[in-house]
């Protein structure tokens, strides 16, 4: 199946299922012989992405910003400036915020992540270790974890400067520090996922993302990103 139709077909599942309720159940309290199931592909919940703005993630409060991040978000034009351009997945929300299949698969002392977006891979160790303190900053940073209950933490630092959101331009920068928060159903099907930012160059308070995702029965797919090919054009008759 061709990227264009994938996104389509998925889009328009998302348009149906908006009407849907999409109340969240009450998470499992009885987990302690074994960490929560996460393992499986998932997809955001119907009506959780929309269009513009709304496939960025949002948060209960609006992120404030200083000012530096307000002038780079004036300056920032997505036609130009978005790291898609340059096959790159920019940042942890832009992953978690495409509307295409996330694979997560739980080994022993650690959780793969896999995301069809641009085929991103993030490894969280949850084997005790700290951050590295000389480790070179990654994109999508170092990643450190823990299971608590039904929920499965991770704790995110280390960044390369890009941008939190590509529609609105939001900077990421090195001094960005995350905290994810995963936290499953209990019948096993949905989990919640809070992202806590603190990033000093771009917020003044901590800022926190939402979403829900599904486990599906879709394939993750190979995005195989051409630079030559890298855009929205390719989209614009689908």
């Amino acid at each position: 199946m061709t990227r264009s139709l994938t996104l389509v077909a998925l889009l328009v599942t998302w348009t149906l299922g908006a009407a849907q309720d999409s109340t969240f159940d009450a998470t499992a309290e009885d987990v302690t012989a074994a960490p929560p199931d996460f393992n499986g592909v998932w997809l955001a919940a119907p009506g959780s992405i929309g269009g513009g703005q709304a496939a960025e993630m949002a948060g209960s409060e609006p992120p404030q910003f200083t000012a530096e991040a307000l002038r780079v978000r004036a300056e920032y034009d997505l036609f130009v400036d978005d790291p898609a351009y340059r096959c790159s997945p920019s940042s942890i929300v832009r992953v978690w915020s495409n509307p295409v299949p996330i694979e997560i698969e739980q080994q022993p002392g650690r959780v793969i992540l896999r995301y069809e977006y641009m085929d991103a891979v993030r490894t969280v160790y949850l084997d005790g270790r700290s951050h590295p303190p000389d480790a070179p900053p990654q994109l999508l940073g170092h990643s450190v974890g823990r299971y608590e209950d039904s929920t499965l933490i991770i704790e995110s630092t280390g960044f390369t400067y890009s941008y939190i959101g590509t529609v609105s331009g939001t900077p990421q920068t090195e001094t960005l520090t995350t905290v994810e928060r995963l936290t499953l159903s209990e019948d096993g099907q949905r989990f919640r996922l809070d992202i806590r930012h603190e990033d000093p160059a771009t917020f003044t308070t901590a800022w926190t993302a939402t979403r829900d995702y599904v486990l599906t029965d879709l394939e993750r797919l190979v995005w195989d990103c051409v630079l030559k090919d890298a855009g929205y054009e390719a989209f614009d008759d689908a």
